[in-house]
């Protein structure tokens, strides 16, 4: 294995320094689609759901959804609002919530990586704005597919819990935080997710360029449907270059739900010897389950095959929004944070 990625390495090294432009040229994209719409939809949701976490206070906020699911799914209301959270919030919000139950002794590693199988999910605002808008043209089928996966995780959720119950031990109260001590640690948590995803995204881009020049996205895209599904296998961002037809709603839905491979790096990157084993093995049920409810979703909604294919996708942003504004300054300030929490280390 070692040897493999030495190989690996050595290409890509060799084809940045002799055919540089390519992977410049997406790694542009990827920085653009990270300061519109990733940092923008996951930096503050991310800070928010740590500190409601780290305070204690998402028992008592989110209790109008977490009570109902705790009697549906026969599960604590906290972990219900660990479920919650996760689904809206990003791919790696659930993560950073159940590493943080972990790392308290709240929760055993072996039950937040169970948990993990149902505390995954795209934000809605990178499904509604870059999967509805880039790809259909349309917020109505951005809705759709996020419905559908929030309702795939409800499904994996009700499996978990056939598994076997989920313990989660009271918080000690000696131990918690005050809250203007959560929502800065809260902050610098986010900031460090930010940086993580944003890196491992615009590494993939670059993989991904040289890929596409070398042939490789092309020979193994045959294998599929569409060509642009190996390249959202790799980066889910890429899925916005599927072509829209009727296969391109459950597509989409499957698509979000695993996430691809750069998710899964950062997933791990951030589980702090969480087992993630039955979470891979869940994707592909979650995946199928997702696919599904977007085809019942889609037929309901009325969006027949040759509606779909008519779509026009929403014109791209521009290169520097105030979103890229905004973004550039969050950046900053999340270095600050970083820097900061490091001197105050040493």
């Amino acid at each position: 294995m070692k040897i493999l990625v030495c190989l690996i390495t050595a290409v890509f090294a060799g084809f940045l320094i002799v055919d540089p432009n390519a992977a410049q040229g997406a790694v542009r994209d990827a920085l653009s689609d990270c300061l519109e719409v990733i940092i923008p939809s996951l930096f503050a949701f991310t800070a928010l759901s740590v500190f409601l976490q780290k305070s204690g206070l998402y028992r008592t906020a989110l209790k109008p959804l977490t009570f109902p699911l705790s009697k549906l799914l026969r599960m604590d209301e906290e972990l219900c609002g660990v479920f919650v959270l996760a689904n809206i919030g990003g791919y790696p919000v659930g993560i950073k919530l159940l590493s943080g139950l972990s790392e308290a002794g709240r929760i055993s590693k072996e039950d937040a990586g169970r948990m993990m199988c149902c505390c995954f999910a795209s934000g809605p605002a990178f499904v509604v704005g870059l999967v509805g808008g880039n790809v259909f043209g349309s917020v109505k089928a951005g809705l759709l597919l996020f419905a559908a996966g929030f309702l795939s995780s409800l499904f994996m959720a009700g499996i978990v819990r056939l598994k076997g119950e989920i313990r989660l031990a009271p918080p000690e109260k000696k131990h918690k935080a005050g809250l203007a001590e959560a929502f800065v640690s809260s902050v610098t948590d986010a900031a460090k997710v930010m940086f993580t995803v944003c890196s491992t995204i615009v590494i993939f881009a670059a993989l991904t360029a040289v890929l596409r020049e070398t042939g490789i996205i092309s020979a193994v895209g045959r294998l599929f449907p569409d060509e642009g599904i190996f390249p959202a296998l790799l980066e889910i961002t890429r899925i916005k270059e599927l072509a829209a037809n009727r296969y391109t709603m459950p597509l989409c839905a499957a698509l979000l739900s695993m996430g691809g491979v750069c998710v899964g790096l950062q997933i791990t990157a951030l589980a702090k010897g969480i087992p993630l084993k039955k979470f891979i093995v869940s994707r592909a049920a979650a995946a199928g389950i997702s696919a599904l409810f977007a085809i019942i979703f889609a037929g309901a909604a009325g969006f027949s095959a040759g509606e779909i294919q008519v779509m026009q996708p929403a014109v791209s942003a521009c290169p520097f929004t105030a979103n890229a504004l905004i973004s550039v300054c969050v950046l900053a300030m999340s270095g600050i944070v970083l820097a900061e929490s490091h001197n105050n280390k040493v």
